[in-house]
């Protein structure tokens, strides 16, 4: 089993079988991210794409909301003003690392969200491979309305996930919507009653929890890298990811099902 970081104060980590579960715990602040949180959700994450046993990635929160987005209040409370650029120079670091390594891992990201899904804690959503919301979830991004502009890549998520109108809609006017609607838009896997939504995300948890991982994995990368590329270097990517995904256990364990006429039963390698 690979060694994990050690959780900060307002993070929950379990290692489950072939499950690591992520849950943010700061219910009095809405669940607002902090930079010890980021940064540990950041390793976490890049610990669990190389952990043999850890087949998906489950994340959801305590309490009532999901996430009201980063903590800017623990932020400003030195003596001393910052340098001029402290603020880019630190995302870059930190929190701009966060939604690329949620993209890029090969582990499938399964969350669960109700009640207040807000700046940060929106693009989480946005960059999970299956979202599971609230039905009356209230998704928000709410920058502008605040007098400053996106961050973590939450306007390169939303026009591609919600499209340029309903972006411009939710980003430059801060207009929120429900869990329903950004289900009805394609923006998240599903919405469900609230009271329903910790189940929803665990029968998916469970399907991706005793899938071919090797063959997930890489329709994962497929999926993602396939939007900035050509075709050409498309299919040059999908011939790779067959060759890998055919050498796979649970390939030959597909071929020695289909033959025996039964259920697969794959192991995740």
């Amino acid at each position: 089993m690979k060694d994990y970081p050690e959780p900060p104060e307002g993070l929950a980590v379990e290692h489950d079988g072939a499950v690591l579960r992520l849950r943010l715990d700061r219910p009095q602040r809405r669940n607002a991210l902090t930079d010890d949180m980021v940064l540990a959700l950041i390793e976490t994450i890049e610990a669990a794409g190389s952990d043999e046993t850890v087949r998906v990635i489950a994340l959801s929160g305590t309490g009532d909301d999901f996430c009201s987005g980063f903590d800017l209040g623990q932020r400003g409370k030195g003596d001393e003003s910052p340098r001029a650029g402290a603020t880019q120079r630190r995302m870059r670091w930190q929190v701009n690392r966060l939604i690329p390594t949620m993209l890029e891992t090969q582990t499938p990201i399964v969350t669960a969200a109700k009640g207040w899904i807000i700046g940060l804690g929106l693009h989480l959503v946005l960059a999970s491979d299956f979202a599971v919301v609230a039905d009356d979830a209230r998704l928000r991004a709410p920058f502008a309305t605040m007098g400053f502009t996106p961050d973590s890549g939450g306007s390169w998520l939303l026009p591609r996930l919600a499209g340029i109108a309903r972006a411009k809609e939710m980003i430059m006017l801060g207009h929120d919507v429900t869990g329903a609607q950004a289900a009805s838009w394609g923006t998240v896997h599903r919405a469900s009653p609230a009271d329903q939504v910790d189940v929803a995300a665990s029968e998916v948890v469970d399907e991706l929890a005793s899938a071919a991982t090797v063959a997930v994995g890489l329709s994962k990368l497929l999926i993602h890298r396939g939007l900035g590329v050509d075709l050409d270097r498309h299919l040059a990517d999908e011939a790779l990811a067959i060759e890998l995904s055919s050498r796979s256990d649970d390939f030959h364990e597909y071929s020695r099902a289909r033959r025996d006429k039964r259920d697969p039963k794959f192991e995740g390698r």
